[in-house]
């Protein structure tokens, strides 16, 4: 992988005879972020690694229901889906929503 981004410093560190360096910079690490590709920016995240870093209702306002459905039904058991949402939060949307006949509750 190439990167380029601004440094404010850099110091390099090599043994004689090696190919390999390390590169210590101090820089901006939005800056260092914004260079790299959105896969190596999650590497090694988990799914609830990016959420928490996010409030729930922003990244779900910014994905869209229909993107988050569509998601779910391609990647998840249903199951696991539900069991990780948990009851008591499907009790709550579901007790919140209008009144229409429809309701399972």
């Amino acid at each position: 992988m190439e990167i380029t981004f601004q440094a404010q410093s850099a110091s390099i560190d090599t043994a004689y005879g090696l190919s390999n360096i390390n590169l210590t910079v101090e820089a901006d690490g939005r800056e260092v972020a914004e260079a790299l590709d959105l896969d190596d920016r999650l590497y090694g995240l988990g799914p609830s690694d990016i959420i928490s870093e996010f409030s729930r209702n922003d990244l779900l306002e910014t994905i869209g229901e229909d993107g988050v459905r569509e998601w779910l039904l391609a990647n998840s058991n249903p199951d696991d889906t539900l069991e990780y949402i948990g009851l008591d939060k499907i009790h709550e949307f579901l007790s919140h929503g209008e009144p229409d006949g429809n309701s399972p509750v």
